[in-house]
C-alpha cells in the first residue's frame, strides 16, 4: 500500500489538497481496513469533520481494538473536542497495547497537565525521559510535572538535566528560579529570574516572579516596579495581577489592592487563590457582607490551609434541618483563629437547641479547660481535638464559618468578654516574683508562630522592648512568650525587670490566669493579642503595615476588642515610631498607675 504511505507522509507534511486527491474520502469510509480508516479520520480532523473522523476511528477500533494508531488519534480527537478525561483512558489504552512513540505521549503529557492529573503527567515524562532521554524538553516536562505537584526539589533536578542538554529552553530559567523561590532560596531565583528577563524584556512571567522574590527579601519599592512591568506587559494575566495586589498591600494601598483582586477575580471567577486573596481585603476594610462568604475558599485558596483537605466522616452543615441531629463544630488553622472566634459558638449552640439538636465543640486539646468555663451551660459537649474516635455527629462546620452562618456585621461588635479565667487561679500575689509588687504589671510577647508566612515581619526583636522602656520606673514586665527564656535572659542583662512565669504553662488556662493579674498586655498580633483580648484585659497590639484582616485599616480601635488599643506602623519594616509611642504611652500610664497606688496608700493611713 504505497499509495497510502503517501498519504499519510503528505498529512504529516499538512500537504492536505495533495492527500485529498489520493484518498478518496467516500471510499475510504467504505473501507474496512484499520490503516485507512485511519489516515482518512487524520485528514477529516485537519478539515474540522471531527463526527464524521470520530465514526471511521470507532470503526477502525471494531475491527482491531488494539490498533495503536487509531488509539492515539481516537485520544487526540478527543482532546480537539474538549474531552481531556476521555482522552486519558484512550491514551493509556494506546500505552498498555505496547506502542512507543514521542510525539504522541506528549499530546498526553499536555492533556494530563491540562486536566491537572499532575502525577498522570509526571508518570508520562517519566516515560518519556527514560525512552528518549537526549531530549532536553522531556526533562523539562517532568519537572514541570513535578513542580505543579510542589515537589520542587525533584523539579529542579529534572530541570538541571534539561539545562545541561539545552540551556536556552524556553521558560526553562524561569521555571527553575520559581522553584528556588518555593524553596526559599531567594539569590539563587533572583538570579534566574534577571538572567530570564535579560534575555527576554517582556516576559510577563519573570517579571511577575521577580516582584515575588522582591517582595520576600523585602525590596519591595523593587517589587513594585516589576509588578507594574507585568501587569503593563499582560494587563490580563492572572498572576501579575494577584503579585501586584500583594505589593500594594504593603504600601498600604489596600482600596487599590482590592480593585487588581477583584479585576483579576473577574477574569477567572472560579480562582480559588483571588477568591481568597479579594476575602482578605474585604475583610480587612470591613466588608464583612462579601468577605465571610469569599473567606469559605480559605480551603483551596489558602497557602497555608490548600493542601490541608479536612477528613471529617459527616456531610459539612449548610443548612438543614437539625431536629434530632447533632452539629459538630471544629477549631481550625492557629490558636488564635480559634480564640478569636469561640465567642460565636453559644449563638449557633442556641440555634441548634431550638431546632432540638445537640451541638459538639471539638477544640485544641490546649484551650479545652479554658473553653469549658468560658462557654458554660451555652456547650454541653466539648471534645479535644485528639480524642479517639470522636463522638458520632451527622453535620460539621468548621469555627470560622460560623460568622457567615451568623451573618456577622461589624454592628454586631463588640461584644462582652466572653473568655474566664480560673478565678482561683487570677490572685495576683501568687504570680511568681510578684507578691509584693504594687508597681504596673505588663505582660509581652514579640513573636507569633515561627511557621507563619509574615512572622518575620509581624514579629518585634524583643530588645526593642528593653531600648523603648529603659528610662520608665515603676513598672514589672511579664514574660508571655513561650520557649523563649535566653530572650528573657537578655532583657534581664539590659536592666528590665521581667519576670517568668512561662515555664509553669501547661495550658492556655494556665496563660489565661496570668494575663488576667495583669494591668496590660502588650503584644504583635499573635494568640496572646485575641486572649487577652477576649478576657477583656487592657492589650496594646503592634501591627506591621499589612496587618492580619482582623486588625482592619487605620483604626487605633479593634470592634473585636474594646479594650485594646492598636500601635500602626506607618512605613514597611520601620518600628522605631511604634515603640517611641508606646514609650509615652506606657510612661503616663505607668505614672499614673503610682500615683493611684500613693493616694490609696495615703488613704488607707489616714483610717489607722
Amino acid at each position: 500500500m504505497k499509495w497510502l504511505a503517501e498519504v499519510e507522509m503528505q498529512i504529516t507534511r499538512s500537504d492536505l489538497i495533495g492527500a485529498s486527491r489520493l484518498l478518496d474520502t467516500h471510499r475510504a469510509m467504505e473501507s474496512a481496513e484499520p490503516r485507512v480508516l485511519v489516515a482518512c479520520s487524520r485528514l477529516l480532523i485537519l478539515r474540522a469533520r471531527l463526527v464524521e473522523a470520530q465514526g471511521l476511528l470507532e470503526k477502525a477500533l471494531s475491527v482491531e481494538p488494539a490498533n495503536v494508531d487509531a488509539l492515539v488519534e481516537r485520544a487526540r480527537l478527543a482532546v480537539r473536542l474538549g474531552d481531556d478525561a476521555g482522552a486519558q483512558d484512550w491514551f493509556r489504552r494506546a500505552w498498555t497495547t505496547g506502542a512507543r512513540g514521542d510525539g504522541w505521549l506528549i499530546d498526553w503529557f499536555d492533556s494530563a497537565s491540562r486536566l491537572g492529573r499532575t502525577n498522570d503527567a509526571a508518570e508520562v515524562a517519566v516515560i518519556l525521559c527514560r525512552n528518549f532521554a537526549a531530549d532536553a524538553g522531556n526533562w523539562f516536562r517532568l519537572g514541570l510535572a513535578h513542580q505543579q505537584e510542589r515537589r520542587h526539589a525533584q523539579a529542579l533536578d529534572a530541570y538541571q538535566h534539561a539545562a545541561n542538554l539545552n540551556p536556552h529552553l524556553p521558560m526553562l530559567r524561569n521555571n527553575m528560579g520559581a522553584a528556588h523561590l518555593e524553596l526559599n532560596r531567594f539569590e539563587e531565583a533572583r538570579e534566574l529570574f534577571e538572567a530570564t528577563i535579560a534575555d527576554d524584556p517582556d516576559h510577563a512571567l519573570a517579571w511577575t516572579n521577580l516582584a515575588s522574590v522582591l517582595l520576600k527579601t523585602r525590596k519591595i519599592n523593587d517589587s513594585l516596579v516589576a509588578a507594574e512591568r507585568a501587569c503593563a506587559l499582560a494587563p490580563n494575566y492572572i498572576s501579575a495581577l494577584q503579585t501586584y495586589s500583594y505589593v500594594l498591600r504593603e504600601f498600604q494601598q489596600f482600596p487599590t489592592a482590592l480593585q487588581i483582586a477583584q479585576r483579576a477575580l473577574s477574569l477567572q471567577p472560579d480562582n480559588a487563590s483571588i477568591v481568597w486573596t479579594v476575602a482578605m481585603l474585604q475583610l480587612l476594610l470591613g466588608d464583612y457582607e462579601n468577605g465571610w462568604r469569599n473567606h469559605e475558599a480559605r480551603w483551596s485558596g489558602s497557602p497555608e490551609l490548600r493542601d490541608v483537605v479536612p477528613n471529617i466522616p459527616a456531610p459539612r452543615w449548610n443548612g438543614e434541618s437539625l431536629g434530632g441531629k447533632t452539629l459538630f463544630v471544629w477549631g481550625e488553622q492557629g490558636h488564635g483563629d480559634a480564640l478569636q472566634f469561640v465567642r460565636f459558638v453559644p449563638a449557633v449552640a442556641e440555634y441548634v437547641k431550638q431546632q432540638g439538636g445537640k451541638l459538639v465543640y471539638c477544640c485544641f486539646s490546649s484551650l479545652q479547660t479554658l473553653f469549658a468555663r468560658s462557654l458554660g451551660d451555652a456547650v454541653q459537649t466539648i471534645v479535644p481535638h485528639d480524642l479517639r474516635p470522636l463522638p458520632a455527629f451527622d453535620f460539621h462546620l468548621p469555627i470560622a464559618s460560623l460568622p457567615l452562618v451568623l451573618g456577622v456585621t461589624l454592628k454586631d461588635l463588640p461584644g462582652q468578654p466572653y473568655l474566664k479565667a480560673d478565678p482561683k487561679k487570677v490572685q495576683r500575689p501568687t504570680l511568681p516574683g510578684l507578691s509584693r509588687d504594687r508597681k504596673l504589671r505588663v505582660g509581652i510577647a514579640w513573636s507569633g508562630s515561627k511557621t507563619h508566612q509574615r512572622n518575620g515581619l509581624r514579629s518585634v526583636d524583643p530588645m526593642d522592648y528593653a531600648r523603648a522602656f529603659a528610662g520608665i520606673g515603676n513598672v514589672t514586665f511579664v514574660n508571655l512568650q513561650m520557649d523563649a527564656q535566653a530572650e528573657v535572659q537578655r532583657l534581664r542583662d539590659s536592666g528590665l525587670a521581667v519576670v517568668d512565669p512561662t515555664p509553669e504553662f501547661s495550658s492556655f488556662d494556665d496563660t489565661a490566669a496570668v494575663v488576667s493579674g495583669l494591668d496590660l498586655v502588650m503584644t504583635v498580633c499573635t494568640s496572646i493579642a485575641h486572649l487577652a483580648g477576649g478576657l477583656g484585659v487592657p492589650t496594646w497590639v503592634q501591627l506591621d503595615v499589612n496587618p492580619h484582616w482582623i486588625w482592619m485599616t487605620e483604626r487605633t480601635d479593634s470592634p473585636w476588642y474594646p479594650q485594646t488599643r492598636l500601635y500602626r506602623q506607618s512605613t514597611y519594616g520601620d518600628w522605631a515610631p511604634v515603640f517611641e509611642a508606646l514609650a509615652r504611652d506606657l510612661a503616663v500610664l505607668a505614672f499614673n498607675h503610682q500615683t493611684q497606688v500613693e493616694q490609696t496608700e495615703n488613704a488607707m493611713g489616714s483610717l489607722h
